[in-house]
């Protein structure tokens, strides 16, 4: 299976920008793996770790084996570890003023730190959007995601709407990449109107809607139409919590 794209190879595939331009701003906004094409030109392929997992299926159903069209879960999985495997191997940027301390071997991710109070209760306005801080993280904790440096963010959790999954004042590792509707089932930071929150969203099929839930029972779950003009936005996605508090 190939895991290298050109960008004329992906404007016919469902789930991604319909033109070259399309595919080529989304890689910079959200910094995909990429690598120059072979022969001559400028052009460049991005590798299919970077894509929604609903394009990843199309991919493999296109490209793929019989073998593995009939594992594509398995062949995902070997296709991130490729592409974290290959940024490992990509050599550091050079930085003649750079000093190493004698015992530093553990390479340092610096996240920007956002106290939106996303969150996981009423939520807030926008303008309390602002970075208060930077978190420092191990590289190799967000490969072990398959995260880079340059899409995660730290947010402060303000409210108790998601127990047990978040808890109020916990601090959690978001992923801002851009993705497609509909998302996959999972914990998310979004925004409606001008408020924030971390809520679970859930796809409704039948509705074409998400059902935005609190894992909280004792706190409202509802559906929104991402469609129906209340600037609905998915900020990113909640990966883990960060030195969560033990009680």
């Amino acid at each position: 299976m190939k895991e290298w794209f050109k960008g004329v190879e992906l404007i016919d595939v469902e789930g991604m920008p319909s033109t070259r331009q399309g595919v080529n701003t989304n890689a910079n906004r959200n910094n995909w793996l990429k690598r120059k094409a072979m022969g001559r030109g400028s052009a460049v392929e991005y590798h299919i770790s970077n894509f929604h997992e609903d394009v990843q299926n199309r991919l493999i159903a296109k490209y793929g084996t019989e073998q593995e069209k009939r594992n594509p879960k398995e062949l995902i999985e070997e296709l991130r570890e490729s592409g974290l495997e290959h940024i490992r191997n990509q050599p550091e940027p050079s930085n003649v003023s750079k000093i190493v301390p004698i015992g530093e071997y553990e390479e340092w991710a610096k996240l920007p730190v956002y106290d939106v109070h996303a969150a996981a209760g009423a939520g807030t306005l926008v303008q309390s959007e602002f970075q208060i801080g930077v978190f420092s993280i191990p590289v190799s904790l967000l490969h072990e995601y398959g995260l880079k440096e340059s899409y995660c963010s730290v947010v402060f959790v303000d409210g108790n709407s998601m127990d047990p999954t978040v808890s109020d004042k916990d601090r959690v590792l978001v992923d801002i990449r851009e993705r497609p509707h509909p998302v996959k089932d999972g914990v998310y930071v979004i925004r409606i109107d001008d408020a924030v929150y971390i809520k679970r969203l859930n796809w409704n099929i039948a509705k074409g809607v998400y059902n935005v839930i609190s894992d909280n029972p004792k706190h409202e779950s509802f559906e929104i139409n991402h469609n129906n003009g209340r600037n609905f936005k998915i900020i990113g996605k909640v990966v883990t919590t960060v030195m969560k508090a033990v009680i």
